[in-house]
């Protein structure tokens, strides 16, 4: 059976998307709190112990995807922004963050 192993903190956790970029793995929590609250969604990276927050994401997020395209990585997220859905945004890898 699984134990806790850590928790972490969000503010309406409503997706969590598991990827690697170079040997680093990235946990991406796309927070939704509901109509009329803007919250960031966050990155998490792997210290080797633990889960610690990377970056965040401007506008609440309802999901996020992590995909790959000849070797450059993106990060698509449906943002809601106060609520409501503002349509898909998608970031890129720089090598040191989203953008």
């Amino acid at each position: 059976s699984f134990v806790e192993f850590q928790r972490i903190p969000t503010h309406g956790a409503h997706d969590w998307e598991h990827y690697e970029i170079d040997g680093a793995h990235y946990l991406t929590v796309s927070n939704f709190l509901g109509l009329g609250v803007s919250i960031d969604s966050q990155i998490f990276r792997w210290t080797g112990a633990s889960f610690a927050e990377f970056q965040r994401i401007p506008g609440g997020a309802y999901y996020s995807v992590h995909y790959e395209i000849d070797g450059d990585h993106y990060l698509a997220s449906a943002v809601c922004n106060l609520g409501r859905l503002q349509g898909e945004q998608i970031y890129r890898w720089t090598g040191a963050s989203f953008v």
